[in-house]
């Protein structure tokens, strides 16, 4: 049977519940594989990377996962189980997605119920994974996440409810679904050739805007050293015309910039005058990826210390790639 790597990197399902009932990471290994039933268990291998939830994560701890996975790939591990706390999922999937450039399989799941609530939805989402990593049809499929039964490229997958079953999206994005009855795979993600694998740049940063937003925080952030700045504007990729010349200031101090949307379809585009200025002054247009996954590809862009006209030209292809 093929050789799988489960990798336990904390979350939900690997959670505990302390004495007031609230969840906390757990210190040691959680065992996942023993929530495999045991024919689904033949040929699976599991190690621990990470141990807490994941809204504690940093570049150092998704690299980590990043790493082990390229390097079992390049052993000839046949495909990947990587169970992830959910609230981090899309950003490390899509991570590690930006380096991975072979065939196997490398599928996120966790849980939105721990293992002690009722009705925990954890041991179901990694027999599903599992699934998907052994069908021969997923060979090629990249970075994905499956969770609530549905097969979402890391690309698009977002967390779109806090506490239910069904918490990534959206459901339009599916590529298949999983469920008792096999795998059902209705089309292959858009993929794009891997970057080298080098620490990403953590000095980026992402500025959310709202009703009337001024240019105190992009001018902070740029005067606190950031390197890379994507602003998650209105609709197209739109912002107040009072943020457009904070922003040119950030191009001219040499800072990678970028503009994002927070609608969850539909994307960016220079279509109305302040998106329109941004482009002219050199902001990158996220297109379909959201803010967190512009600000990922900004600091895999600028790894190595690049600076942001090389980084631009490095995001700017993989963006229209």
């Amino acid at each position: 049977m093929s050789s799988l790597l489960l990798i336990d990197a904390g979350g939900t399902i690997a959670s505990l519940p302390d004495a007031a009932g609230v969840l906390i990471g757990r210190a040691g290994s959680a065992g996942l594989i023993d929530a495999l039933m045991p024919a689904a268990r033949d040929g699976v291998r599991e190690v621990q990377l990470y141990a807490g939830l994941s809204e504690d994560m940093g570049f150092a701890d998704a690299m980590r996962i990043v790493r082990t996975i390229a390097a079992a790939a390049q052993e000839g591990m046949h495909g990947f189980v990587v169970a992830h706390g959910t609230d981090t999922m899309e950003d490390v999937a899509f991570l590690n997605e930006l380096f991975h450039g072979g065939t196997a399989p490398v599928l996120f799941t966790g849980a939105q119920r721990a293992a002690s609530a009722p009705g925990s939805d954890g041991p179901a989402n990694l027999h599903d994974a599992v699934a998907v990593a052994r069908d021969a049809a997923a060979r090629g499929i990249g970075t994905a996440i499956i969770f609530g039964g549905r097969i979402l490229p890391a690309r698009s997958a977002r967390k779109l409810d806090s506490s239910g079953p069904e918490a990534f999206g959206p459901h339009t994005a599916a590529i298949g679904r999983v469920d008792d009855h096999g795998v059902r795979l209705t089309a292959m993600p858009r993929r794009v050739p891997g970057f080298a694998i080098e620490d990403p740049e953590p000095a980026v940063e992402i500025a959310a805007l709202g009703l009337g937003s001024g240019p105190a925080l992009v001018d902070a952030l740029v005067d606190r050293g950031v390197r890379g700045l994507v602003n998650e504007g209105f609709g197209r990729g739109n912002v107040p015309a009072q943020l457009v010349p904070a922003i040119a200031r950030a191009r001219d101090a040499g800072v990678l910039v970028g503009i994002a949307t927070g609608c969850i379809g539909g994307g960016t585009a220079p279509a109305y005058d302040s998106g329109a200025r941004l482009a002219a002054i050199g902001a990158i247009g996220a297109h379909d990826l959201s803010a967190r996954k512009l600000r990922l590809l900004f600091a895999v862009a600028l790894a190595g210390g690049r600076d942001a006209a090389e980084a631009g030209r490095r995001a700017t292809a993989w963006l229209r790639a």
